[in-house]
């Protein structure tokens, strides 16, 4: 006999209802024992249920299915994003539909191909993008979330980081090594000017000057191009440049202590370096990079809910999630403060 709702409920001896509720994880709300909901789903999985989709979305009821645009793949930042939502479906037994784009993200992250399925709700990985096709989810009321920044009131919901609030963590242990001149290296991207503006808002609250010469922006990653941009921040007596340099995000702090290597600048010895996203492979790099952690299951775990629709309506807003200082070898105490240290008693 084919695995239903109402065979399994015959076979445990309980109501359809409320294997449909323990198989939809809302059986907790209503004060259902945890064995029970732990038998029921045992004999869901025994069994080989699965939830007929077709039939839920001709009944005008939930699919468990959401579907995820992610604006850029070959950003390594957005992979264990995606893998914390799939790790969040398999756990409330949903379905993630995903499509996407390439490294010219906007043009290519496209919605169109999900708007043939029922969705439960859409969540878009990435700042700054509006997917083709999304007007029309919009106007059919699916709940869409964006991870990331975007223009607020535009009819989806955010979940972002405090940018400012993680700058102003990295100043103030950037000031306790005894850095006092700060610079900033991005490229001329919505993100990384929208972080340019947040470490300015930080510095402004540390009391600490943000001279305009020291926030540069690099034609792109190529080393030539990092070390031009470098080469303005840093000009000036070495009483007078920057010791330390944020970059808009670990890509690039990866990308520019490559090229200081090949300069023949040693970090953190002669410069501090930091980033921002703590990618995969920031802690491989030599040194391991000082970075911004964002809270990527939290992040996810909010967007999940909020696409699901399990918030309530007054809840069913932007979100602001607090990062944390990862701390690692690329900033170190600057020239002159190692002098005063050392010639301390």
């Amino acid at each position: 006999m084919h695995a239903t709702q109402k065979v399994i409920a015959r076979r445990l001896g309980v109501s359809a209802s409320l294997v449909s509720r323990a198989l939809r994880g809302q059986a907790e709300r209503i004060g259902a024992h945890p064995e029970t909901i732990r038998r029921i789903r045992a004999e869901a999985a025994r069994c080989g249920y699965a939830p007929n989709v077709a039939a839920l979305s001709l009944r005008g009821g939930a699919t468990r299915m959401l579907g995820v645009v992610v604006r850029d793949f070959t950003d390594p930042f957005f992979g264990p994003i995606v893998g914390a939502l799939q790790r969040l479906a398999t756990t409330e037994d949903y379905s993630l539909v995903m499509t996407g784009g390439g490294s010219e993200g906007r043009e290519a992250a496209d919605l169109l191909p999900l708007n043939r399925y029922r969705l439960d709700g859409i969540i878009l990985v990435g700042s700054d993008f509006r997917p083709m096709g999304l007007e029309q989810a919009l106007l059919r009321g699916v709940p869409v979330v964006r991870l990331g920044d975007g223009v607020e009131g535009d009819g989806v919901a955010q979940v972002r980081v405090e940018q400012v609030a993680g700058f102003s963590q990295l100043l103030a242990y950037l000031r306790q090594l005894g850095h006092r001149r700060i610079g900033y290296l991005g490229l001329d991207s919505p993100v990384n000017a929208r972080r340019e503006a947040a470490l300015k808002a930080a510095l402004a609250s540390a009391g600490i000057l943000a001279r305009p010469a020291v926030f540069a922006r690099a034609a792109d990653t190529s080393p030539a191009a990092l070390l031009a941009a470098l080469g303005r921040i840093r000009v000036g007596t070495p009483a007078t440049r920057p010791t330390a340099v944020v970059a808009a995000d670990d890509a690039l702090a990866l990308a520019l202590l490559r090229a200081l290597h090949e300069g023949g600048v040693a970090v953190p010895r002669d410069l501090s370096l930091a980033g921002v996203d703590d990618i995969p492979f920031a802690h491989l790099a030599v040194p391991a990079l000082t970075t911004i952690r964002p809270p990527i299951a939290d992040m996810a775990a909010r967007a999940f809910q909020l696409a699901a629709g399990w918030l309530p309506a007054a809840e069913r807003q932007s979100l602001a999630v607090r990062p944390e200082l990862v701390v690692r070898e690329s900033c170190a105490p600057p020239p002159d403060e190692r002098k005063k240290r050392r010639s301390m008693p």
